[in-house]
């Protein structure tokens, strides 16, 4: 693991960026002007409810509902290449929990196939804290941290 200074946070090395929510960052402020402001318009977006009628056709019909809502805490990921030096930006909410928190890092970073990893830390948390979240999950520590 290393901690990189933040003159080199944006530098090219890492494939997928994870950073806690809007609220709760610097670094992901500054990654939506980058990102055309799609941090900002997803946090924003509210999903049409499904009328009343199709829940009943459905029902009636027996058929497998077609649609998922999504969770408001659920990751938000963003094709980058493009905007930035690397291919994804994942936003994960941050819940004051280092230990569960680290684990959806750890979640994302296996289901992508262990891209090389770049973290920017939540306010107030250590490399050190999440080193230790991280090994409990993987012996890999080839990745770098950003602190906030």
């Amino acid at each position: 693991m290393s901690v990189l200074s933040q003159a080199s946070a944006f530098n090219p090395g890492s494939d997928l960026w994870i950073v806690p929510h809007l609220e709760k960052s610097q670094w992901t402020a500054r990654l939506d002007w980058y990102l055309n402001f799609q941090i900002c318009k997803a946090s924003r977006h509210k999903t049409a409810q499904t009328p009343v009628f199709v829940n009943e056709v459905v029902k009636e019909a027996e058929l497998e509902k077609f649609y998922r809502p999504v969770s408001q805490s659920a990751p938000l990921m963003i094709a980058s290449e493009q905007l930035l030096p690397n291919k994804w930006v994942v936003v994960l909410p941050w819940a004051n929990d280092m230990g569960s928190w680290g684990k959806e890092v750890f979640e994302i970073w296996k289901g992508l196939n262990n891209p090389n990893l770049r973290v920017f830390l939540p306010p107030g948390q250590s490399a050190g804290n999440f080193q230790q979240t991280w090994v409990r999950h993987s012996a890999s520590e080839e990745f770098t941290v950003v602190l906030d």
